[in-house]
């Protein structure tokens, strides 16, 4: 048999020390599982908060890139959609010009379809003027870009350039010419004479063409621009899952450690009464 002291009790002590310390990491457990989080605080995991935080905010990030890539479809649609009723229109005007190119017809005839054809143009015009996006002018006097900021980190851009696209349709007019810009280049339209209205055929077909080309060049930045935010939805839910592996907690794995820490307490308790009673020893010595 061991000494027997009184004024000490090294077994009770020492099983009070495991009860505080069974405490700590059971309420530690109940505030993981309460919170659903294993790092509520830098304490818990200092460089498991960093990485997560940095990992959050990344996702975040992306999430606002990728809304942003949806505006730049947006634009590049609307454009598209523009630019698909300007060629709708153009094909009217094309068919003017070949009926004005026709010998049937006289001068008198061809200043009607001269004005006919100014006010389809004007209504290009005013297409061309009134498409807009969030307010701004989608085609606008001289060439113009959009910047579309599509990721999470700097620099990370596309930049969709618009080129110049106006009409001057002179409506109501039989004798003044109808004129599209586009990127810069004049194209006139004027069917008041039979050699006028042959070499219109010629310039309506290339007007086609450059409608045609800007209209690609959006469906090819909106084809990117979808790439793009494919691949940013697949980023930002890996960094969402790698954040989550860090941050959040094992709901089986911290439960059992919650009852095992629990079964702890309980025996610790039980043993602390136990080592309590050992001085009581002493009084048989005494009798």
């Amino acid at each position: 048999m061991g000494a027997l002291r009184i004024n000490y009790n090294f077994q009770a002590n020492f099983t009070h020390t495991n009860l505080l310390k069974n405490e700590f990491f059971m309420n530690k457990s109940l505030e993981r599982l309460a919170t659903g989080y294993r790092i509520n605080r830098a304490a818990d995991d200092a460089a498991g908060y960093y990485i997560a935080n940095q990992l959050r905010t990344y996702a975040v990030s992306l999430d606002r890139g990728i809304k942003n890539a949806q505006d730049g479809v947006s634009l590049a649609q609307i454009a598209q959609s523009a630019l698909a009723e300007v060629y709708n229109i153009l094909n009217d005007v094309k068919s003017k010009a070949i009926q004005a190119a026709n010998e049937t017809n006289d001068d008198t005839n061809r200043k009607q379809l001269q004005q006919d054809i100014n006010g389809l143009i004007d209504a290009i015009e005013k297409i061309f003027s009134d498409t807009e996006f969030n307010g701004r002018k989608v085609f606008s006097t001289g060439t113009q870009t959009f910047t579309i900021h599509y990721g999470g980190r700097v620099d990370q851009e596309l930049a969709i350039v618009v080129a110049t696209a106006a009409a001057a349709g002179a409506e109501g007019s039989s004798t003044a010419p109808a004129t599209v810009t586009i990127g810069g280049t004049a194209y006139t339209i004027d069917v008041t004479s039979q050699t006028k209205a042959n070499n219109a055929v010629s310039v309506v077909d290339a007007l086609i063409k450059a409608v045609d080309d800007m209209a690609a060049k959006f469906g090819a930045y909106q084809i990117e621009l979808e790439k793009i935010i494919s691949n940013n939805q697949s980023a930002k839910i890996d960094t969402e899952e790698a954040e989550s592996r860090i941050r959040n907690v094992d709901f089986a794995k911290e439960m059992a450690e919650f009852t095992r820490r629990q079964i702890l307490m309980q025996s610790g308790t039980a043993m602390l009464a136990q080592a309590n009673q050992l001085p009581q020893l002493v009084l048989q010595l005494l009798r």
